[in-house]
């Protein structure tokens, strides 16, 4: 996240950017996540952008952050994409892990 910082400068605290840069770190470390500069760089903004619209618990932004992740920037797993994309649009990503992982799977 330091590496994108003109898409935080004068906008967020330190301790902000911290906590984002924790939850950046973690999850473009997956295994699953595409490591190309567009990834980790609109990755990088769409957490910046979920966090300034009021997502600021640091669990719920983690989840959520995963979720956005997986359903835009993961490689090579369609059943993981097309269940990260329904919680999304169901609004239940919102909710948090528990009820996110009991949610039923969308058949597509």
């Amino acid at each position: 996240m330091r590496r994108y910082h003109h898409l935080t400068e004068g906008v967020l605290q330190p301790e902000e950017i911290d906590d984002l840069q924790k939850i950046f770190d973690v999850v473009i470390a997956q295994p699953w996540f595409d490591l190309t500069d567009f990834s980790r760089e609109t990755f990088a903004s769409e957490l910046i952008k979920i966090y300034r619209r009021g997502v600021v618990d640091f669990d719920r932004l983690h989840h959520l952050a995963t979720l956005i992740a997986l359903a835009h920037f993961s490689r090579d797993m369609p059943e993981e994409k097309r269940r990260a994309t329904a919680l999304l649009h169901s609004g239940q990503g919102e909710l948090g892990e528990d009820h996110a992982r009991d949610a039923p799977k969308r058949e597509s």
